[in-house]
């Protein structure tokens, strides 16, 4: 008890407090931040010259998911496409279970290649008009997903999201272990 009595040392376990504190009031806040700009990717992004939310880059990978299956079912029936079209459902299947925002993007990027090979080898067959009309139509929505995602403002939000903060959260940020909100890249 005499030790809590010696000035200097009330002071240092006063001191020691106060800095635990600091650390981890502002590790609680930026990782917050970090989710809340990670959540972008799902709820979309809010821009505020524009005064709307821009639908977030989920709901494109759902359309370009949905894209690829109704062009894959679509053109299975053809003996020539089996394999391409497997691959797509392959790949499909792959960005559906990816978990992270990171996976997602090597998910797209695998969907992007088996959408394209099957794209490429149906558009050298003599499709039935049907087919034709169903494979420009699912190319057309894979396509313009893909620009929308191109064109969202997520991985700006997250390579800025420090931008609002203070210069002691900067300073301090290596020192809390905080990791940054993943891009989409």
């Amino acid at each position: 008890m005499t030790l809590l009595k010696n000035r200097k040392t009330a002071i240092l376990i006063t001191a020691i407090v106060a800095i635990l504190a600091t650390l981890l009031g502002v590790r609680g806040s930026l990782n917050r931040l970090a989710r809340d700009v990670e959540a972008m990717f799902v709820s979309g992004v809010y821009l505020e010259d524009e005064k709307f939310t821009q639908p977030g880059i989920y709901a494109h990978l759902e359309n370009r998911a949905a894209s690829a299956l109704a062009l894959a079912t679509a053109l299975e029936s053809y003996p020539e496409l089996k394999a391409e079209t497997e691959n797509l459902l392959t790949a499909r299947r792959g960005l559906m279970n990816a978990n992270t925002i990171k996976d997602r993007y090597a998910a797209n990027e695998s969907l992007q290649q088996a959408f394209t090979a099957l794209e490429e080898k149906a558009g050298k067959l003599s499709l039935s008009g049907r087919d034709k009309e169903t494979l420009e139509m699912h190319a057309s929505d894979f396509s313009g997903a893909r620009t929308a995602i191109m064109d969202s403002r997520y991985n700006a939000a997250a390579a800025s999201y420090l931008d609002g903060v203070s210069i002691l959260a900067r300073i301090l940020r290596p020192f809390v272990f905080v990791k940054p909100p993943q891009a989409f890249a």
